[in-house]
C-alpha cells in the first residue's frame, strides 16, 4: 500500500513476530514489543484495549499510538478502506499526540447519503435562482461544447442528444 502513502508502512503482526499471536499474550507487552521495534501504531479491532489498566499504562511510558474503530467492523475490506482513508488524519494525531487512543467512526450509509440527480439539480437551480431548466440546458450545453473539442460526438449522441420519437403509422 506504499503506492497511497509512502511515509506509511504496515506490517501485519504474525509478520512482525507470530509468538504475539499466540494465547495469553497481553496486549500491553505487545505494545512494548511494538515500541521496542519502533512503530508508531498499533491497528487493532479491540476497542476494550483502550479501557484497561494495564494497557493505558503501557502505552503511557511508549511513544505507540492505538488505532481502532468505536464500533467494531465486520467486514475487512470496509476496516481496510476505511484506515486508509483516515491515515493522513491518524499520522497527524499520532505526531502531534502519541501514547493515545485513536477511536475511528464506523462508516455507515443510510438514506440521508442518498441524493438523486434530478435532486441535486433542484438544489442548484434554488441556489442559482435560476429554473432547472435553465441548469439542465447550461450544463448540456457545457457538455456538448467539451465533447466536441475532444471529438466525441458520439457520446453526445449516445447520451444526451434529444431522443425522437419514431413516427406514428396512421391507421
Amino acid at each position: 500500500m506504499t503506492v497511497l502513502d509512502a511515509t506509511v508502512e504496515y506490517e501485519h503482526i504474525r509478520r512482525f513476530d507470530a509468538r504475539l499471536t499466540e494465547r495469553g499474550t497481553p496486549d500491553w507487552f505487545i505494545y512494548l514489543r511494538a515500541a521496542e521495534a519502533g512503530f508508531d501504531g498499533i491497528v487493532t479491532r479491540d476497542w476494550h484495549q483502550s479501557v484497561q489498566g494495564e494497557e493505558m499504562v503501557a502505552l503511557s511510558v511508549t511513544s505507540i499510538t492505538i488505532i481502532t474503530w468505536r464500533k467494531p467492523i465486520e467486514d475487512p475490506v470496509v476496516e481496510w478502506g476505511q484506515l486508509l482513508a483516515y491515515m493522513p488524519l491518524v499520522r497527524r494525531l499520532i505526531q502531534e499526540q502519541p501514547r493515545s487512543v485513536i477511536l475511528l467512526p464506523t462508516p455507515h450509509l443510510d438514506a440521508k447519503a442518498l441524493r438523486t440527480a434530478e435532486a441535486a439539480l433542484g438544489a442548484m437551480a434554488r441556489d442559482q435562482g435560476v429554473s432547472v431548466t435553465q441548469v439542465r440546458r447550461e450544463a448540456r450545453e457545457a457538455i456538448e461544447r467539451e465533447l466536441a473539442r475532444r471529438s466525441r460526438e458520439d457520446l453526445w449522441r449516445r447520451y444526451l442528444a434529444p431522443r425522437r420519437r419514431p413516427p406514428q403509422r396512421r391507421r
